[in-house]
């Protein structure tokens, strides 16, 4: 009698009779199966679940402040090396600066030298906003590339085409690219190692411009200092603290070969 029980207990549930009873969930989360056989259950695997996702966007934190503090670092080694006279050639050449500038600072008027100081920063921020820029337009032109290779209908391509840095990420989505392979798309092209762009990061992105800066300020595939030309009278100062050596390299941990 306990058999035949538990056998209609089980094809009551699984038949789903006396009102739609929900599927058998041993996770506890209440999810059961949805309709067209798809199941709501939370997928388990790389960055699938929010606990790996949550891991690789403080990697990703974490990726971007170590590249910063690497910066900064270096910044202030170099020119320490340069006050302290590290080197003999360049500590010389630092002094026939310095007196260079103090016979400026007599002949010419104070606020021009200042104007001049103040110019020249604007100009090297003129230049780094230009190199953001096209790498922002390189990221773009890629994924336009590769999303009408993705697209089979010349209307969904004929939409990729007019996409630009002001196209939000849901007419995207809407002309026919999921978002989780868009980042996977990503990782696989921009990202060799970790860390990786979480899912998340991709959602929060709300225009192509966005995502293309997130991108290109994470990734390694992308230049963050413009290349500067090498004569005497153009970045001279940049010039010389490249001869200078940095100890930035004391404070990096010990790699074994």
């Amino acid at each position: 009698g306990g058999s035949h029980g538990v056998a209609a207990m089980c094809s009551g549930g699984a038949g789903g009779g006396g009102g739609g009873s929900a599927a058998f969930d041993p996770l506890g989360t209440g999810g059961g199966v949805q309709q067209g056989g798809k199941s709501n259950t939370p997928e388990f695997g790389i960055a699938k679940t929010p606990y790996v996702d949550m891991l690789q966007q403080y990697l990703l934190r974490w990726a971007y402040l170590q590249r910063q503090i690497t910066f900064w670092m270096d910044w202030y080694e170099r020119r320490k090396n340069l006050v302290m006279g590290t080197t003999l050639s360049t500590q010389n050449f630092a002094l026939l600066g310095i007196a260079v500038l103090l016979l400026a600072a007599v002949v010419l008027p104070t606020r021009f030298l200042v104007l001049l100081v103040i110019y020249s920063l604007f100009y090297e921020g003129l230049g780094q906003g230009s190199l953001f820029r096209k790498n922002r337009l390189t990221f773009i032109k890629a994924l336009k590339d590769t999303a009408t290779w993705w697209l089979g209908s010349e209307e969904a391509r004929a939409r990729v085409e007019a996409w630009g840095p002001h196209t939000s990420l849901d007419d995207v989505i809407e002309s026919g690219v999921p978002l989780l392979k868009l980042r996977d798309w990503i990782r696989s092209e921009f990202f060799e190692d970790l860390p990786m762009v979480p899912l998340r990061a991709v959602q929060r992105c709300g225009s192509l411009g966005e995502l293309a800066q997130l991108v290109t300020r994470t990734s390694d595939q992308f230049a963050k200092r413009r290349q500067r030309t090498r004569v005497w009278w153009r970045s001279t100062f940049r010039n010389l603290l490249d001869h200078v050596p940095s100890d930035v390299t004391l404070f990096q941990p010990l790699t074994c070969l």
